[in-house]
């Protein structure tokens, strides 16, 4: 399993596009997933403004996950 340690990075004011092809509760758990959920997590946590860009899956139910285009 793939561990993230916290290093400090200065992260206010830092705008991030992060594009995964899967996170996290929208689909199963697996490394991937799990990475592409705490990895965002953590620079938000440090100050840094986030955006996650995943595929439109057909099996991702909108409306109880409250997305948009």
């Amino acid at each position: 399993m793939l561990t993230i340690s916290k290093v400090n990075y200065n992260m206010e004011e830092k705008r991030i596009l992060y594009v995964s092809s899967e996170v996290v509760p929208y689909l199963a758990e697996n490394e991937v997933s799990l990475m592409s959920y705490d990895v965002p997590k953590m620079i938000n946590d440090q100050g840094g403004q986030i955006r996650i860009f995943m595929p439109r899956y057909g099996n991702i139910n909108e409306r109880r996950h409250q997305l948009h285009k």
